[in-house]
């Protein structure tokens, strides 16, 4: 046996940043022993970056325990040091409990010996592979803004799909399919549109994604919004609707 602890669902945690809240992950730890109680041990080695809360405690055999990762950003900074994918790292020490007995789970929280992690008469397990991506608003916005393709997608992909990280907003109130036009790369749009934006959504000048595409002349990505049903009336904060602005721009057959 490799290990006493299993990692659920990976060991990649995702943690969200957000302005102005707290930037939490979770990791949920099984212990795949049948009979033995494991007491477990994770620490972060950059302890003034992250907390980990319960640090340590025991989990009954094939039981789970979901601790919570938080980061810590420098104050006056919006980004990580590194995203999305973090180089800090953790150590998850596990032994084996025989003895022990669990009758108030929380009881164990925080509460097991440093010495149970060092004696040389048990054999302990370590594990360094926990590692943490960034996800979030702020992070989506960057990675777009930047053109990064295979980064967007493992974001998108490690976000949790209930806040719908497809429609993230930046700073400046843009959405990623605004930022990706505005980038002219219609190969980004169509892979945010894998992951069903809102695609009337409205730039802080009132645009939606199609009129900001017609008046920029991106014929391809009209044609991308289109297939997706976009709407070609203007809206209502816009002076000029998707056609009169690809007429503008000369392409007025990728609005028939």
């Amino acid at each position: 046996m490799d290990r006493l602890i299993s990692l659920e669902p990976s060991n990649l945690v995702p943690i969200k940043i957000e302005p102005g809240l707290k930037c939490v992950g979770e990791l949920t730890l099984r212990n795949v022993m049948y009979t033995m109680p494991v007491a477990f041990s994770l620490q972060p080695m950059n302890k003034t970056r992250y907390t980990v809360k319960p640090q340590s405690g025991i989990i009954s055999p094939l039981a789970t325990l979901t601790v919570e990762i938080t980061y810590v950003l420098p104050p006056g900074v919006c980004l990580p040091e590194t995203y999305p994918h973090s180089e800090d790292s953790f150590l998850l020490n596990s032994v084996v409990v025989p003895g022990a007995t669990i009758n108030n789970l929380s009881s164990t929280f925080d509460a097991v010996p440093n010495d149970w992690f060092t004696t040389k008469k048990k054999q302990v397990f370590i594990d360094s592979g926990i590692k943490i991506i960034f996800v979030g608003s702020p992070i989506l916005g960057r990675l777009v803004k930047d053109g990064s393709m295979d980064e967007i997608r493992e974001v998108l992909e490690k976000s949790d799909p209930a806040w719908n990280p497809a429609d993230s907003i930046d700073s400046h109130g843009r959405s990623l399919l605004h930022i990706a036009i505005a980038q002219c790369r219609p190969d980004i749009v169509q892979l945010l549109l894998e992951f069903e934006p809102d695609i009337e959504v409205q730039s802080p000048t009132g645009s939606t994604p199609l009129e900001a595409a017609a008046g920029s002349g991106e014929a391809l990505i009209v044609e991308l919004l289109l297939t997706r049903r976009a709407r070609t009336e203007r809206s209502e904060a816009s002076n000029w609707g998707p056609i009169h602005l690809a007429a503008g721009n000369g392409n007025i057959g990728s609005q028939c």
